[in-house]
């Protein structure tokens, strides 16, 4: 429903704009929680006022057009319909609304498309550039993808000199694409109040607008929308799926009267139906959306809507799914987002939609998981357990035992759920800066080996490929301005082609190459399942860790593709030396070294006896 409003245009030409705003005394069930919004009367002032009508005054309340007040089953209509309708161009307007105790606001359209140049204004376009991304013609599984996580600004910064970033990022998709990945998961792109200098991306406001910055070409007003879609048929003729990081926990108030319109278009703000405790959670000085209120959840599913099928996504990535989460509350927030998306994609004949949530990051995630019932979900303990800040294994440099159960992801998760799986994301410093250089960049081979060979979906951070060193503190509260988490970390691409950056990325690029090659690990088969945490060598069937020597050993297997079993038995090494071991084998027979310039081994009694694993690095032996 919502993405009916703002600025429309029907089949025969007719232009309005209509601002909704739910009631409850009209439909109680629009929300349980909140008031009315007391408005009066609502103007339409913008760039047109003087081209609609010369008497009038661009920008001025006093000679703003007043909207038709209407009512509809779930609220209140405030219409105003171009007569005659505007010419081709890109416009600019607001909304000023009087409440009954005489306050006047001008506030932004929490419906519109497009962000105009400043203070928060609304933007539509007549004409321009057609708006039609390509579509993929065959989505992939969650367990089939290979993610790239990237952060728009910070990505082109560095080249993009004065184009829009969005158009920056085209540059480097056959680099992205080299990697062997196939999906790019986009931080997010929804648009932020103008008094915001950086984002993430983490605070939105205009919930159905791509944020100006990212766009913005003063020449080529008109085209925002379509260079966005560029960017997707870009990507989608590169076989690259395309995912949005998605923040639907929380809204950004702004100052003033900038921020999330459906919080100022009410008389008294905190009456708004949109915004409350849904759940106990933190929402960094932002407005958290209200859950309880159907209106609220319509809201959110009708952008993810548009975003879905407007844009011809492949999927989201759920932000903090824990502020959105009501366990007494199982038909609401996030389980029913996802359901009725799932339901939605069906009713498309939307096949292989990702609907991935990134909520706790400890194990808690998989009860969460399990209830929600996404497509997959973030398993943080992945990267926390080696590149923790104080006690990750690749810090401490000592793994131990307890490294067995992360690296068995997908155990107690649904089999309909994929963990994605990661060592390095935004949110934390980087694998090298963990390791205290890149110089040192090697010590992380085995946690990438891992990566490439355990279940999931597996993630990349920007700049993780050729080691870009970043730090960012767990809790920067009390940090200074120069370590605060929010802050611009442009991608150096000196380093992508110096040594460092070239021998990363040939390792990246080769280890998912094989992950792509062997559909068994992609699986979510692993043996040990029920390893024993308090061994610190391995079981007497020669699987698990040898704390001592810094190695671990551990099965995989899984249809092939082609209806045969494939095996793998993989082998890591942390140590700084070469290790002898006795590597138990399933079967007898030849199995190729798939690490190893495909050496092929032969046993006879289910074991390698005494065989070298370098060190920093390991083995995979194969067998079909």
């Amino acid at each position: 429903m919502y993405e009916q409003f703002g600025f429309a245009r029907s089949v025969t030409g007719e232009q309005s704009l209509t601002l909704f705003v739910p009631d409850n005394t009209i439909d109680p069930k629009q929300y349980v929680r909140g008031g009315p919004c007391r408005i009066v009367e609502v103007r339409v002032i913008g760039d047109f006022q003087s081209l609609v009508d010369p008497r009038a005054t661009n920008w001025d309340a006093a000679t703003g057009f007043v909207t038709n007040k209407t009512q509809n089953a779930n609220g209140y209509l405030f219409t105003y319909p171009f007569d005659p309708p505007l010419p081709d161009g890109y416009y600019q307007y607001q909304y000023v609304v009087r409440f009954e105790d005489s306050t006047v606001r001008t506030i932004g359209d929490p419906c519109t498309r497009y962000g105009g140049d400043l203070e928060d204004r609304s933007a539509f376009v007549v004409g321009g550039t057609l708006v039609e991304p390509l579509g993929l013609d065959n989505r992939l599984p969650s367990e089939d993808l290979i993610v790239y996580e990237l952060m728009i600004d910070d990505f082109t910064e560095e080249y993009r000199g004065n184009r829009p970033a969005i158009d920056a990022v085209v540059d480097k998709l056959d680099a992205l694409k080299s990697l062997n990945i196939n999906a790019i998961e986009f931080m997010p792109w929804i648009a932020w109040p103008d008094d915001v200098t950086f984002s993430w991306g983490y605070d939105p406001a205009y919930f159905f607008s791509v944020e100006s910055a990212y766009v913005h070409d003063v020449a080529k007003r008109v085209d925002r929308l379509s260079r966005l879609a560029n960017l997707i048929t870009e990507c989608h003729n590169r076989k690259l799926h395309v995912l949005l990081d998605i923040v639907l926990q929380h809204a950004r108030q702004g100052s003033g009267t900038n921020g999330f319109p459906y919080y100022w278009l009410w008389q008294n703000p905190i009456e708004s139906p949109f915004v409350g405790q849904f759940v106990p959670a933190p929402t960094y000085g932002m407005l958290p959306l209200d859950y309880d209120n159907f209106c609220t959840q319509q809201f959110v599913t009708d952008v993810c809507k548009y975003w879905l099928t407007r844009f011809k996504l492949d999927g989201f990535r759920f932000d903090q799914v824990t502020g959105y989460d009501n366990p007494h509350f199982p038909q609401e927030g996030a389980p029913k987002l996802v359901a009725d998306l799932k339901q939605y994609a069906q009713e498309q004949h939307l096949s292989n939609v990702s609907f991935i949530l990134e909520d706790d990051w400890g194990y808690q995630v998989i009860q969460d998981a399990n209830m929600i019932q996404p497509t997959g979900a973030w398993f943080d303990q992945f990267r926390s357990a080696p590149f923790g800040i104080f006690t990750g294994y690749a810090v401490t440099g000592q793994v131990n035992s307890q490294y067995m159960r992360v690296l068995n992801a997908a155990r107690d998760f649904d089999s309909s759920i994929c963990p994605t799986i990661y060592i390095e994301n935004h949110d934390h410093g980087t694998v090298t800066c963990r390791l205290g250089s890149r110089d040192r960049w090697y010590k992380a081979q085995s946690y990438m080996i891992a990566l490439a060979t355990c279940s999931g979906t597996v993630l990349i951070h920007n700049g993780q490929e050729w080691g870009q060193v970043e730090d960012l503190w767990e809790d920067d509260s009390n940090a200074p301005p120069q370590f605060k988490r929010v802050q611009p970390r442009p991608l150096r691409w000196a380093e992508f082609g110096d040594a460092i950056g070239q021998t990363m990325r040939d390792q990246y690029s080769f280890l998912m190459d094989l992950r792509l090659q062997h559909k068994g690990l992609r699986s979510p088969n692993f043996y040990p399942n029920d390893y024993d945490l308090n061994w610190h060598n391995f079981s007497p069937d020669g699987y698990g860790i040898d704390e001592q020597r810094q190695v671990i050993i551990y099965h995989r297997w899984g249809d092939s593709g082609d209806g045969r079993l494939e095996r793998f038995m993989v082998v890591l090494n942390f140590s700084d030396a070469t290790q002898y071991l006795d590597i138990p084998l399933s079967i007898n027979g030849q199995w190729t070294d798939l690490l190893n310039g495909n050496a092929v081994v032969s046993t006879q009694d289910y074991h390698l006896h005494n065989y070298p694993v370098p060190s920093n690095w390991g083995c995979v032996f194969w067998q079909k």
